[in-house]
């Protein structure tokens, strides 16, 4: 009873996350889910802790098309250049790197830089914008290759009982 007790109350309790990490939070614990439009897919991410707070990872998959894709991102503080910076893996074989600057309720991506397994490169533009405890807007623009361009508004899953 003692174990539930205690893992109720740290799941209740904010997450400590290291100095520019910080504004990642209201995300962290739990998961969030979007539809793609145009597609109709559902987009889910999950975020967590790992070391303590000094680095935020968040999962997400894409269902309901012919294949899930899925995708991995690792929020880091680069205390050389003083701001968040992320990588992301996913399922296809591409990478993403950039950095997160936190701007009030927003955090924006800047020029993400993503190299696809065949060298091609691509940048774009994310911005999240929180709204309220229970969601947050995503919209992505990219220059040069619009269909990336897309706002998606996610919402906070409930967590299930028994986790």
């Amino acid at each position: 009873m003692l174990t539930l007790l205690l893992a109720l109350t740290a799941a209740a309790e904010p997450p400590k996350l290291r100095q520019g990490l910080e504004p990642l939070g209201f995300l962290v614990g739990h998961c969030w889910r979007g539809t793609l439009p145009k597609t109709g897919e559902k987009d889910t991410h999950c975020f967590e802790s790992m070391y303590d707070g000094q680095h935020v990872r968040e999962r997400h998959e894409v269902t309901g098309g012919k294949q899930v894709y899925k995708g991995e991102t690792v929020f880091s503080w680069d205390g050389t250049a003083k701001t968040a910076t992320f990588t992301y893996w996913n399922s296809l074989g591409g990478v993403s790197r950039g950095t997160m600057q936190p701007q009030g309720d927003v955090l924006k991506f800047g020029d993400e830089a993503y190299t696809d397994p065949q060298g091609r490169r691509i940048t774009f533009n994310t911005t999240w914008r929180r709204i309220g405890a229970d969601a947050y807007e995503s919209i992505t623009v990219s220059p040069e290759m619009p269909s990336m361009n897309k706002t998606i508004r996610y919402v906070r899953l409930k967590a299930r009982k028994g986790r």
